[in-house]
């Protein structure tokens, strides 16, 4: 077998492998308890045999006065012998011992060489002691022995120790011990492995199928790659489990939502973002490019729900998002020249119409009249210059209203500036953006208008006394209700036909970030004989964040 074709065994033998030596440890530790505690018992059982074996040879009448006559030497101590070994015999105890008052064996009827020798004490107790309980060495073997005094029951002061009684019985030993266990212990440690194996063996299949199969270095890889990904990508990315806890976020969706370090474990909506941010990413149908103004971006959100495998429970959500501030400002910039492109359209046209006046004016030969013509179409045109010129200073603010003009006038459309309009020059920041909001409110009233049939568009744009700059729109269209203006702001909805990108959602989406990065506002009414007025209040100095 090569190297390729030595394999690892998988998660779930692993699981298994590490389960089975776990229950292998805890079956041969149990049984080391079980044998223990088994002799333990064992031993206290025979230590409470022999302790009540000794006292009762020790208390008998007969034996009293046999080893009181032995050691007086009125007897022998033959009878003593075999009141001893009836004693042994009956009990069922391997060794009885009678010893004099100084521990001097006077019978051993099981083993006679054991008679004339002392009595064995076990380690700890100290010399002379009447009273023990221990192992103790009887010839080969090791016994568990209790001593005991036996007292005078007659022909010397009573209560006066005679001698001593020693009872043995033979140790178990653990061989012993544990053949005579091991039968339960088998029948009980077996069912035991078999049960632990079984569910070894059921949580490796469980944690198989939660990881679809996959093994740990593959779910490492995967992990890895994810991450990789994650951070090579332009586009913001947040998942969210089903309680809202970001589990997910990206660099790039840091960057856009100026988010935490710490934003994982940690809920959406108590992040400090913008509430209808909060909004796209936790709640309602899953948007599709949908725009949403942030602090100082305009954003486009993609929400999908993931779903477990198989079935139709949601785990939780994943957010893409793009910055289109700057692509939308290039569309308005786009937007400005197209609307340039058509006012120089229209003055084209209506320049060829004029030379066709003035040709067919000098082929019937009416001089004086081609003079007049020609004054008066520049005086016209001089006047409408005149005229903004007068009450709006700045070059770029008027520039575009002149143009705007022209192409007002293809639509059926005419544009006015009200009466108390008045603008001066202002700092090229504002000018800029007065641009943006000028050129957006107006394109859109110019479309309301026109889609109604033609009408009047009044433009009233002036300074607000502290640098700033206040533009009012207002159109004679169909009108727009007041409260739409957080959804046309926020999810990028046009009341135009088609809703193109580019449309009223997307303009006044750049208004409103052009308003809220100065610091200022948008608003909606309805005008008093039907239309829209849009209001845009425009600081002196934006409130924070970089230009468009």
């Amino acid at each position: 077998m090569t190297h390729h074709e030595r394999r690892r065994p998988g998660l779930a033998g692993q699981i298994l492998l590490v389960q089975v030596l776990l229950f292998a440890v805890v079956l041969v530790g149990v049984g080391a308890v079980s044998v223990s505690q088994s002799r333990q018992a064992s031993a206290d059982a025979q230590e409470r045999r022999v302790r009540q074996v000794a006292e009762y040879v020790a208390s008998l009448p007969l034996v009293r006065r046999q080893l009181a006559d032995a050691v007086a030497g009125r007897t022998s101590a033959d009878a003593l012998t075999a009141t001893a070994e009836q004693l042994r015999t009956t009990s069922d105890v391997a060794v009885v011992l009678v010893a004099d008052p100084a521990g001097r064996v006077v019978s051993s009827p099981a083993d006679p060489r054991l008679a004339g020798g002392r009595l064995p004490e076990p380690a700890g107790t100290e010399a002379g002691d009447p009273s023990w309980l221990g192992e103790v060495r009887l010839g080969e073997a090791r016994s568990v022995a209790a001593r005991v005094p036996v007292l005078a029951d007659g022909g010397v002061p009573a209560g006066s120790v005679v001698g001593a009684v020693l009872v043995g019985q033979d140790a178990v030993p653990w061989s012993a011990e544990l053949r005579t266990a091991l039968p339960d212990l088998a029948t009980y440690l077996g069912m035991s492995a078999l049960v632990g194996l079984l569910g070894a063996w059921l949580l490796a299949r469980r944690v198989k199928s939660q990881t679809l199969g996959l093994e740990p270095d593959e779910i490492a890889s995967l992990a890895t790659h994810r991450e990789a990904v994650l951070r090579g990508i332009r586009e913001g990315v947040v998942a969210l489990d089903t309680d809202g806890v970001v589990t997910v976020a990206n660099d790039a969706a840091r960057d856009l939502l100026a988010l935490p370090a710490d934003v994982v474990g940690r809920r959406v909506d108590a992040l400090g973002l913008p509430q209808q941010v909060v909004e796209v990413l936790t709640s309602g149908p899953a948007p599709s490019d949908r725009p949403v103004v942030g602090d100082d971006r305009l954003l486009v959100l993609n929400r999908t729900v993931l779903r477990r495998a198989g079935s139709a429970e949601a785990v939780g959500t994943v957010t893409t998002m793009r910055d289109r501030t700057e692509l939308v400002a290039l569309q308005h910039e786009l937007g400005v020249s197209r609307a340039a492109t058509q006012a120089l359209r229209a003055q084209t046209h209506e320049f060829a119409n004029r030379l066709h006046t003035i040709s067919g004016l000098v082929q019937l030969r009416r001089y004086d009249d081609v003079v007049g013509f020609i004054d008066r179409v520049s005086r016209a045109h001089a006047a409408l210059g005149e005229r903004i010129g007068a009450q709006v200073a700045d070059p770029a603010v008027a520039a575009l209203l002149v143009a705007t003009t022209s192409v007002a006038d293809e639509r059926d459309v005419e544009l006015v500036l009200a009466p108390g309009a008045h603008l001066p020059p202002v700092a090229e920041d504002l000018s800029d953006d007065l641009v943006t909001v000028v050129g957006n409110l107006v394109d859109n009233a110019v479309d309301a208008a026109a889609g109604a049939g033609g009408g009047t568009v009044e433009v009233d744009v002036r300074e607000d006394g502290a640098g700033g700059a206040v533009v009012l729109v207002r159109d004679d269209g169909p009108g727009v209700d007041p409260r739409l203006l957080p959804e046309l702001v926020r999810r990028g909805t046009t009341s135009k036909d088609g809703g193109s990108p580019g449309g009223r959602g997307i303009g006044l989406a750049l208004v409103q970030l052009v308003c809220h990065r100065r610091g200022g506002s948008l608003e909606l009414e309805r005008a008093e004989h039907g239309g829209a007025v849009f209001t845009a209040v425009l600081p002196p100095h934006p409130a924070g964040g970089s230009r468009a």
